[in-house]
């Protein structure tokens, strides 16, 4: 098993990140304009005072070597499940791939620490653990990499976009 501690800071407080997060136009530019994925398909969102609840299936542009990228091939997926406490306000979620099912399993939890009143610290820690006799440490070491590589990605963007756009609630 693998796990990433993921400690980025944003230009903006958890507030704002939580409903840009859940935006759909904005989680869209996301994956597609800084990630270059191909956009995610909402399975499911709803919202009520406790929490929010979101899933959602996409298809990552990875970055992997070789010998993973026979075993994955151009067909990879992943479908996610996620819940926002409002109370603890925390994202806790869990990933299942469409190639490796249940013998690849993630998951995670990710919060917002406010530093000031302008700025924070988003913290994303991810277990990912693979049970393919042979390749399971690599594919998780994989899958580690490009997490990390990933994570940054987005913050980039998003601060660049909350500077951009100052007193935007929203992407739309």
């Amino acid at each position: 098993m693998r796990r990433c501690d993921i400690s980025l800071e944003l230009d903006c407080p958890p507030e704002r990140f939580w409903q840009l997060y859940f935006d759909a136009d904005f989680n869209r530019e996301t994956f597609v304009d800084a990630l270059g994925w191909e956009p995610p398909t909402i399975l499911e969102f709803r919202s009520d005072e406790r929490e929010i609840v979101r899933n959602l299936s996409a298809r990552p542009r990875l970055d992997i070597p070789g010998k993973v990228a026979k075993l994955i091939g151009e067909q990879l997926g992943y479908r996610e499940w996620g819940r926002f406490d409002r109370g603890r306000s925390e994202f806790v979620f869990r990933h299942r791939t469409n190639i490796f099912g249940e013998r690849m399993k993630m998951s995670g939890r990710s919060s917002g620490e406010p530093l000031g009143e302008a700025r924070m610290r988003w913290r994303t820690k991810i277990d990912i653990e693979c049970s393919i006799l042979g390749v399971g440490r690599l594919l998780e070491r994989t899958v580690e990499q490009n997490i990390e590589k990933s994570y940054p990605v987005c913050a980039r963007y998003w601060n660049r976009w909350l500077a951009a756009h100052p007193n935007a609630k929203s992407a739309s």
